[in-house]
């Protein structure tokens, strides 16, 4: 059994925007992030695709950001020490892992900043979601830097590489 990867669009997203994701390479390279972190067969999680408004609220009601970002990720399993039930799961009946919500406009200015093809980014930006969600961070040197190499890892010695490149300044989420 395989891992279940839900992808969707915010239907506010532009359709130029929608157009910049392969879902199937989204899938694949969740499931691979997942598989490869030992994330039990099964275990489902969301990837939703919207744009710099759709964040920028979700950044101010969840981190009291009020500002664009990013990627954002909710881990389903934060959820249960409070007895709620999840939000944001949908109605499976594998596991689930939780959400991650990617802006697409955004994605595309840190791709031209960092010179690099949108679908790089966008690919960046899903496998940092994943890494989140299974607990990994970036608050402190040393986390970051092994945050940064499953980043290029996962996304291969091509892209990789150039990921970081640009230097802290080329992403929102690591200023």
């Amino acid at each position: 059994m395989a891992h279940e990867v839900i992808v969707e669009f915010d239907e506010a997203l532009a359709a130029s925007d929608v157009a910049m994701v392969d879902v199937p390479a989204v899938e694949v390279l969740v499931a691979r992030v997942m598989a490869a972190e030992g994330v039990d067969d099964g275990t489902a999680v969301t990837v939703l695709f919207a744009n710099d408004e759709f964040l920028q609220a979700l950044n101010r009601e969840h981190r009291d950001i009020n500002e664009p970002t990013d990627v954002l990720s909710y881990a389903a399993d934060a959820f249960e020490d409070d007895g709620e039930p999840f939000p944001g799961a949908p109605d499976v009946d594998e596991p689930y892992l939780g959400d991650i919500a990617i802006s697409i406009p955004t994605a595309v200015r840190q791709a031209s900043a960092a010179g690099l093809e949108s679908g790089e980014e966008i690919a960046h930006l899903v496998v940092h979601g994943v890494l989140h969600i299974l607990g990994y961070d970036h608050e402190e040197p040393e986390e970051d830097a092994a945050m940064r190499v499953l980043e290029e890892s996962y996304l291969g010695p091509e892209i990789g590489s150039r990921i970081h490149a640009a230097g802290p300044d080329a992403h929102v989420l690591h200023r």
